[in-house]
C-alpha cells in the first residue's frame, strides 16, 4: 500500500483478498510450499511487472524479515533485503524504518542511518557480476593452491579455493612461504554520490581477511585500498564501510569514484593458521560466501570525532582480534637475539566479537575468548614473556583537529591496556595506556598524554591520515595459573563503546 501511495497512478497493488482468490482458483495457498516459480505464473496472472515475496525467521528476541523482488516476465530476482523486527511492550516495530525503491534493477534499502543500495543479490538464474580470482603464493612450502567461483542455488556467490603443503609446522621453512586467495567482482557502479560499500559475507572455517576497493587509472597504475578485518566464523555477517576507513596501500594515485571501482576480498593463510585454523591437515579445502553487494550513503554526516559507537549496521573502524604469544614467540631468556619458539602450552583458542544491547550508550561490542591451555605453558611463563590480546581498528577520522581521546570499557579480566596509535602514511607512532574494571569506565586521553618519541601528541600533531588504534591486553599469569588448577580452559571478554575524539 505505501508503495502505490508513493507512486500515484503508476503503480497497482492487489489487496489480499484479490490475491487469495486468484490462489484459490488455483489450487494454491501463500506458505512456504509455494515455490518461487508458481508465484511468478500468479504475479503474471495478475498483470504484474514485479513481486514482492517474502517470508519471516524466527530470532529469538526479534523476527527477520526476508524480501525479494521478483521481475514476473524473465523470473528473475532483481534484488532483496531484510528487515528486523523487535517486539516490544506487546507491541512490533520495525528497527529500521526500511523502505524500497526500484531504480534500474537495483534495491534501495532505507533505514535510520544509511540508505543501501544491493546492486547483486546473486538470486535468480541470472546475475550481473561475474567475479574472478586468484591465488598469490611463495615459497617451498606449498605444493600448489587453486581456486574457483560460482554462484549456489540458495543465492549468494563463493570463491571456493584449496591448497596442499609438505608441512603445517610453522617452525620449519615457513619463513619465506605464505598463500594468499582474492576474490574480484568488477562493477560499472558510479560510487561518486556515495559513502562506502556494502556486503553480507560467511567465511567458511576462517576468521581473517580483507575487503578492498581497487581502480586502474589512465595511465594503467592499479589503486588499491584494503581495509583487514577479523570475522566470526562460519556464520554471516552483514557490513557497510566507508570509503574513508580504507588504507591506501598503492603508490600514489587516488580513486576517482566517479568511474567504476572494483570489490575484493583477500584472504591470507599463514594469518588464518596463526589465528587457530586451517592447522589440522596439509590439504586446505574451504570457501567464502558473499551476498548482496552494493553501495550506502549516509543519511546524515558522522558527529565531529566519531571513530566508532555500535549503534547501527556501518562499520566505520574494521578490526583485526587476536591473542599474541599464543602459537609462536620469542624466548629472550637464552640470548640476546632471542629464539623463536612454539607454545606448546596452548592447545586451542575461540574467539568471538558481539554486538550486546543495553549498554550505557545503547549497543555495545563485546570481545570474547577461550584459551584451552596446559601445563606446558609453564616454559612460556618462565621465559617472562605474556600472552596479551590485541584489538587493532583502522579508522578514517582525521586527528589534526582534536585534543583528546575517550572511549568506554570494561572488563571482568583485564585491569590494564596499553594503547599504540599510528598514521598509516607518516609512520608516526605514540602510546599511551589507562587501567580499568569490571565496571563501565569513560577513559579520556588528553593528546598531551599520548606520547612519541618526539614528543607527546600536541607537540607533535598526527596528521590528516588513516590511523591505526591498537589495544593490547596482557592476560594477568594469575589467570592462567587459575585455570591450570581447574579444567585449563581461560575465559575472557573486553566490552568497548563510544570511542570518540574531543
Amino acid at each position: 500500500t505505501e508503495i502505490a501511495n508513493l507512486s500515484g497512478n503508476e503503480t497497482t497493488v492487489v489487496s489480499r483478498q484479490g490475491l487469495d482468490r486468484v490462489m484459490s482458483e488455483q489450487s494454491l495457498m501463500v506458505s512456504d510450499l509455494v515455490s518461487e516459480e508458481t508465484q511468478v505464473s500468479i504475479g503474471a496472472l495478475l498483470g504484474a511487472d514485479v513481486i514482492l515475496i517474502g517470508y519471516i525467521v524466527p530470532l529469538g528476541d526479534f523476527d527477520k524479515i526476508n524480501i525479494q523482488i521478483i521481475e514476473v516476465e524473465s523470473g528473475a530476482v532483481l534484488g532483496g533485503f531484510f528487515l528486523n523486527y523487535k517486539l516490544e511492550d506487546g507491541f512490533l516495530r520495525d528497527t529500521a524504518n526500511e523502505t524500497i525503491v526500484i531504480d534500474g534493477g537495483a534495491v534501495q534499502v532505507a533505514g535510520v542511518t544509511t540508505v543501501k543500495t544491493i546492486y547483486e543479490n546473486f538470486d535468480g538464474s541470472v546475475v550481473s557480476l561475474s567475479p574472478s580470482h586468484y591465488e598469490e603464493y611463495w615459497g617451498e612450502r606449498i605444493l600448489y593452491a587453486s581456486a574457483k567461483t560460482g554462484t549456489s542455488e540458495e543465492g549468494y556467490s563463493y570463491l571456493q579455493f584449496e591448497a596442499e603443503f609438505d608441512s603445517i609446522d610453522i617452525m620449519k621453512g615457513w619463513e619465506d612461504s605464505d598463500l594468499n586467495f582474492y576474490l574480484i567482482y568488477r562493477t560499472d557502479w558510479n560510487a561518486d554520490n556515495q559513502d562506502g560499500i556494502s556486503f553480507d559475507l560467511f567465511p567458511e572455517g576462517f576468521s581473517q581477511l580483507s575487503a578492498f576497493i581497487q581502480q586502474t587509472d589512465s595511465s594503467g597504475e592499479q589503486i588499491t585500498r584494503m581495509a583487514p578485518m577479523s570475522l566470526n566464523p562460519d556464520e554471516w555477517i552483514e557490513m557497510q564501510i566507508p570509503f574513508r576507513t580504507f588504507m591506501d596501500i598503492s603508490e600514489g594515485g587516488k580513486i576517482d569514484f566517479s568511474k567504476p571501482i572494483s570489490i575484493g576480498f583477500a584472504i591470507p593463510y599463514l594469518d588464518n593458521f596463526t589465528a587457530g585454523h586451517f592447522r589440522n591437515s596439509t590439504v586446505l579445502e574451504s570457501r567464502l560466501r558473499v551476498d548482496n553487494l552494493g553501495l550506502f550513503k549516509l543519511n546524515e554526516p558522522d558527529p565531529p570525532g566519531l571513530i566508532e559507537a555500535y549503534e547501527d549496521d556501518v562499520t566505520r573502524a574494521p578490526a583485526v582480534f587476536g591473542i599474541g604469544g599464543s602459537y609462536l614467540y620469542v624466548d629472550y631468556s637464552e640470548s640476546d637475539a632471542g629464539v623463536k619458539k612454539r607454545n606448546e602450552g596452548v592447545e586451542s583458542k575461540i574467539l568471538r566479537t558481539s554486538l550486546i544491547e543495553d549498554g550505557p550508550g545503547g549497543r555495545f561490542l563485546r570481545l570474547s575468548g577461550e584459551l584451552k591451555v596446559n601445563n606446558k605453558i609453564q616454559a612460556f611463563l618462565d621465559s617472562e614473556e605474556d600472552l596479551y590480546v590485541i584489538y587493532s581498528l583502522t579508522s578514517g577520522v582525521d586527528w589534526k583537529d582534536f585534543e583528546s581521546f575517550s572511549m568506554l570499557i570494561r572488563s571482568d579480566t583485564f585491569e590494564a591496556c596499553y594503547m599504540e596509535i599510528v598514521g598509516m602514511d607518516s609512520g608516526q607512532y605514540y602510546n599511551s595506556d589507562f587501567n580499568m574494571n569490571s565496571s563501565w569506565t569513560r577513559i579520556g586521553k588528553s593528546f598531551s598524554s599520548i606520547n612519541s618519541d618526539e614528543g607527546n601528541m600536541t607537540e607533535n600533531p598526527m596528521g590528516a591520515e588513516n590511523v591505526r588504534i591498537q589495544f593490547i591486553f596482557a592476560i594477568p599469569r594469575i589467570s592462567i595459573q587459575r585455570a591450570l588448577r581447574k579444567d585449563g580452559i581461560l575465559d575472557f571478554s573486553i566490552d568497548l563503546d563510544q570511542m570518540i575524539l574531543e
